[in-house]
C-alpha cells in the first residue's frame, strides 16, 4: 500500500508532501517540508525507515540541502550515529519527533492497538530541524475516542497539550494550530 499526503503548517507559512510504502519487510517514508522558522524559511528532505511494527531503523534528515543528520536504531532504544558511534544519551526511545512534521505522530500511535480512555508514556527522540539537535523526551497519548473514521488522541508533553486528530491509518488529519491535512490518496 502506497501513501501520498500533503498537509498544511498552520502556525508558519508552509506545507508538506509525504510519501510512504513497504520496503524490504518493512516501510519507507520520504517527506518534503517547506516551513519557516522565527522568519527563516526552510527547505526540509527526510526518509525514514522503519520495521514492520512502526519501529524507526534509520532517519536521514537534510535541511536547505547542506546540513544532514543521521540516526539509527535498533529498534530496542539504542540509537548511532550514521558512522556507528553509540549516542547514549538517547538510550532508551524507540521513536522519532522531527519538529516540523505530523508524520512523527503516527509512529506511537501504530505500534499500539488502543482502548477508549487509554493512555501511553513514551520516550522520543525530539529532533529540531533548526538546530538538528537530538535529544531525548517524554511524551503521552491518549485516546479519547472515535468520530466516525477519525480517532482523537490527547497528546501531552513539557506542559504543552493538544488534541490531535488522525484517520484509521494513523495519520494526522487536523492538529489545531498547527497541521492540516489537504490531500491524501491511498493506492
Amino acid at each position: 500500500m502506497i501513501h501520498k499526503i500533503v498537509w498544511e503548517h498552520l502556525e508558519d507559512f508552509g506545507c508538506e508532501f509525504l510519501g510512504i510504502g513497504n520496503e524490504n519487510n518493512g516501510i519507507i517514508t520520504t517527506g518534503i517540508i517547506i516551513t519557516s522558522e522565527q522568519h527563516k524559511p526552510y527547505k526540509i528532505n527526510y526518509t525514514v525507515r522503519l520495521d514492520q511494527s512502526w519501529k524507526t531503523k534509520k532517519l536521514i534528515l537534510n535541511v536547505d540541502n547542506k546540513e544532514n543528520l543521521e540516526i539509527i536504531s535498533d529498534g530496542f532504544g539504542n540509537w548511532y550515529t550514521g558512522d556507528g558511534k553509540k549516542i547514549n544519551e538517547l538510550s532508551g526511545a524507540i521513536d522519532i519527533d522531527i519538529s516540523a512534521t505530523p508524520f512523527s505522530n503516527t509512529l506511537p500511535i501504530n505500534r499500539f492497538e488502543w482502548e477508549t480512555n487509554q493512555k501511553r508514556d513514551f520516550e522520543m527522540v525530539y529532533i529540531s530541524v533548526s538546530s538538528l539537535e537530538t535529544f531525548k523526551v517524554k511524551q503521552s497519548y491518549t485516546y479519547l475516542q472515535r468520530n466516525g473514521n477519525i480517532r482523537e488522541f490527547l497528546y501531552q508533553s513539557y506542559g504543552f497539550e493538544s488534541i490531535i486528530y488522525v484517520d484509521d491509518n494513523g495519520f494526522v488529519t487536523f492538529y489545531p494550530e498547527l497541521f492540516e491535512r489537504r490531500f491524501n490518496l491511498e493506492t
